[in-house]
């Protein structure tokens, strides 16, 4: 295995975010301008952010006490999300190509070739998919998606299924079929699942049972056709408040939604864009760390937002999020 030594620390831009006059609000640069940065994952046992650059492949870690990001190549396929396992050092489950598969990566120093293992496949071999956004349970099941291959910018609809991985490492479909699988959320008392299939513009809620990670009564708990933003609502997390944070791909922010009412409570305006997910992280969970996407830019969108493909820290918002789950293997 060819070690690589490269490590970078970046400098720092800082805009105002406008989110509803909230003065102390700001927008921090803390990572290079990648490709897709996506999936971002906060583990509160390293105080580190996981993320991954989709299309070149890449798991990348950062730590925000020295701004250094590490990165191991993944030459197997796509990149949709990574989550550390439990009780583990460096064992961390991902999303490849169609595969859920194990890396072992500590994510100390680069590497352009890390070991992957399958653990199982999820759509069929001719199915002309790949994994995209997941998340873990309070239970420490994985819920993870997929979406029809991206062909010059468009994506053939009802290609993709939303599947739940137990420990028993055999998929279970729970909303197929789906065009692009996003964002995903539970709140804290643990009996809602929040579910986006991008295309709809629509976030739904469902009741989840916990003990068995059953979901039912589906229903639309926030609809962005009915607002002014552009884009599509793409990933998702949820604060302590029970409101959910939004990034809307195409559509410059992320956007502070209550489900109970459907309402835009408030808006983060990044300078990117296409953001594509969120993720509170911090000691106190209290930073949003936001993704963005620089992949397929047309030059005049270069030039417009030069940033886009970094990792935002958006800090002062006055919220704090909930712990990210670690899958756990039996």
């Amino acid at each position: 295995m060819r070690r690589v030594i490269y490590k970078y620390t970046f400098l720092v831009c800082v805009l105002v975010a406008l989110v509803h006059g909230q003065e102390n609000v700001e927008v921090e640069r803390v990572t290079d301008v990648y490709g897709l940065s996506e999936g971002p994952h906060w583990d509160h046992r390293t105080q580190k952010l996981y993320f991954v650059d989709v299309y070149n492949q890449y798991i990348r870690r950062l730590d925000p006490a020295t701004g250094v990001v590490t990165s191991a190549r993944i030459n197997e396929g796509t990149v949709g999300v990574v989550i550390p396992v439990e009780d583990t050092i460096d064992q961390l489950i991902a999303g490849v190509g169609k595969d859920v598969v194990l890396v072992t990566w500590d994510g100390d120093e680069d590497e352009s070739e890390v070991p992957v293992k399958v653990l199982c496949s999820l759509d069929s071999e001719q199915a002309q998919t790949r994994t995209n956004d997941g998340k873990v349970d309070s239970s420490g099941r994985l819920w993870i998606g997929t979406m029809g291959i991206e062909t010059k910018g468009m994506v053939l609809p009802n290609q993709g299924t939303l599947y739940r991985v137990d420990d028993d490492l055999k998929p279970e479909k729970e909303e197929s079929p789906v065009s692009i699988s996003n964002g995903l959320a539970w709140n804290m008392e643990d009996n809602t699942f929040y579910y986006i299939d991008s295309p709809t513009r629509q976030v739904a809620a469902y009741d989840y049972q916990p003990y068995n990670g059953m979901i039912c009564n589906k229903r639309i708990v926030f609809d962005l056709n009915t607002t002014n933003f552009q884009g599509v609502p793409d990933g998702m997390t949820i604060d302590a408040d029970g409101n959910l944070w939004i990034a809307l791909f195409g559509g410059h922010h992320v956007i502070q939604v209550d489900p109970k009412t459907g309402k835009v409570l408030s808006k983060v305006k990044l300078p990117a864009e296409n953001v594509s997910s969120v993720t509170f992280g911090g000691s106190l969970l209290d930073i949003l760390y936001v993704t963005t996407s620089g992949h397929n830019l047309s030059s005049e969108q270069r030039k417009a937002t030069p940033y886009a493909g970094a990792v935002f820290a958006v800090k002062g918002l006055g919220v704090r999020g909930i712990l990210a789950n670690s899958f756990v293997m039996d």
